[in-house]
């Protein structure tokens, strides 16, 4: 899943209009039922420094591409 191809951002004057594919709007409601994902955010609500949130920000958005790859395969 290309990012570039999923995602249309629109600019008329003073509005930005973002819109994504349909695609990869199942990849975001799968997050929001997956177990791992929902995991990582609560670790991300407890973590206290900035170097634990990194962490935790680089494992969501790996498990966001393993999610699209499993949608991609569909």
């Amino acid at each position: 899943m290309n990012p570039n191809d999923e995602i249309d951002i629109e600019r008329v004057g003073g509005t930005v209009t973002v819109t994504i594919s349909a695609a990869l709007q199942r990849v975001y409601d799968r997050a929001d039922r997956d177990p791992r994902m929902l995991q990582l955010e609560r670790l991300m609500d407890q973590a206290e420094d900035g170097a634990t949130q990194e962490l935790i920000l680089r494992e969501m958005a790996k498990r966001l591409e393993e999610l699209a790859r499993v949608e991609d395969m569909q």
